[in-house]
């Protein structure tokens, strides 16, 4: 059976225009024709009216931690360790049923497409065989099972630590084995660890190599978190795919970027300039004082890039420093912050963002032959960008999947 979304404002993915009087037809899931209504002679339809909404495609976020709650709400969060700090035998469990309900909030803010930069223990392998099974309703989600890191993560279960380049390539396989999307390297220090080095790279370029032509190997692509200058144009060498964060990127960095035609994540929540206040309540001041002036070189690197003209996806680093899974959109805004126009804020989390992670033929598009994932607006993102926090109604192959409208305009048929 067909059906039939009419009545909406459509945003294509790429158009600087919305299109009106518009229906976009859905045949199990798939995208069989955007036309002007009164051409369409679709029978036996069920027919969905979004009249007064915009569509958008399904958002993408290219970098997030689907498991991680670094700075938790401790009314609603599941308890993982005693009062005094000791890991609770049931904690696996409870990282698991966090995920289920991050998925849930994903849906809720019009995200279809998650790609995960680092979970716990392997547990969204796990998470994301339940979702393509139909246990229950989340994003599509890549995953990259666990950092490497040269030493233990802040996280539990969320690295291994791998020595030489045999090491790395043991890593990777082991990676493999448990079927992950990407392979994630951490090259820069955490930017929570005050007084370590945040210009150095933790891994040898021989390293670095090791892990990127092993993963090529196997045709996964490599993400890294790189917070100096030297990590990025190291990973660059080395021929690394995604560069995660940039922070203090260079010009020689830059250029880098532009000859390679490599994606930036730039995560501008990740650190944003103004903390918010649950996460200033969670760190000491020196961690606080570490953030803030790495905020002012991490936004000062991505401005320059994108005036140079990186490549930019959208990514939030949600899950991490106290950044609520489900508010990712908040990032909408600070990449017009930067320079964007709302247009393009838009296409980085849309066509440009299933780009970045190789997925533009099928999502990040509303067009014929792409799948019927869709974010449902209250009001005209391209005039306001704020409309793309205000999301009432999600699909995802062409099922509402999530619908927050005050009156739901279907299931006739035509």
């Amino acid at each position: 059976m067909y059906t039939i979304i009419k009545n909406a404002a459509v945003f294509d993915g790429v158009s600087e225009k919305l299109l009106e009087g518009h229906a976009i037809v859905l045949e199990e899931g798939i995208i069989r024709e955007v036309a002007p209504q009164d051409m369409l002679s679709v029978e036996n339809a069920r027919v969905v009216d979004l009249e007064g909404y915009t569509v958008t495609p399904g958002f993408i976020d290219c970098h997030m931690h689907m498991l991680l709650e670094e700075v938790q709400d401790k009314e609603t969060s599941l308890s993982i360790s005693s009062p005094g700090g000791e890991m609770l035998d049931m904690a696996q469990a409870a990282v698991a049923y966090r995920g289920v309900r991050s998925c849930r909030r994903m849906l809720e803010a019009g995200f279809t497409t998650v790609v995960d930069g680092g979970g716990s223990n392997y547990i969204e392998c796990a998470l994301k065989e339940a979702i393509a099974k139909g246990y229950f309703e989340g994003p599509d989600l890549y995953i990259a099972g666990k950092q490497l890191t040269t030493n233990k993560a802040h996280f539990a279960g969320f690295s291994t630590e791998p020595y030489g380049p045999y090491g790395m390539r043991k890593a990777v396989r082991d990676l493999m084995y448990h079927s992950v999307d990407h392979v994630k390297l951490q090259l820069s220090p955490p930017i929570r660890m005050v007084g370590r080095n945040s210009d150095a790279c933790d891994f040898t370029e021989e390293e670095i190599g090791a892990a990127v032509d092993e993963a090529h190997n196997y045709g996964v692509p490599v993400h890294a978190h790189l917070r100096g200058p030297k990590a990025v144009k190291r990973f660059l060498r080395c021929g690394g795919d995604l560069v995660v964060h940039g922070t203090g990127m260079d010009e020689e960095g830059i250029e880098m970027m532009l000859k390679t035609g490599r994606y930036l994540l730039p995560t501008l929540l990740s650190p944003a300039p103004a903390p918010s206040q649950a996460l200033l309540n969670a760190k000491p001041k020196a961690v606080i004082d570490l953030l803030a002036r790495t905020a002012e070189r991490h936004w000062d690197s991505a401005r320059r890039a994108y005036e140079a003209g990186v490549k930019m996806a959208f990514s939030t680093d949600a899950g991490a420093l106290g950044i609520q899974i489900g508010t990712n959109a908040l990032e909408f805004a600070n990449l017009t912050a930067i320079g964007m126009s709302n247009v393009q804020a838009l296409r980085a989390a849309t066509s440009e963002g299933a780009k970045a992670i190789g997925r533009e033929g099928s999502i990040g598009l509303i067009k014929k032959g792409y799948r019927g994932n869709f974010a449902v607006l209250e009001g005209n993102p391209l005039k306001d960008i704020a409309a793309a926090r205000r999301v009432v109604c999600t699909f995802k192959d062409g099922r509402i999947v999530s619908d927050r409208r005050q009156t739901c305009h279907e299931g006739g048929t035509i």
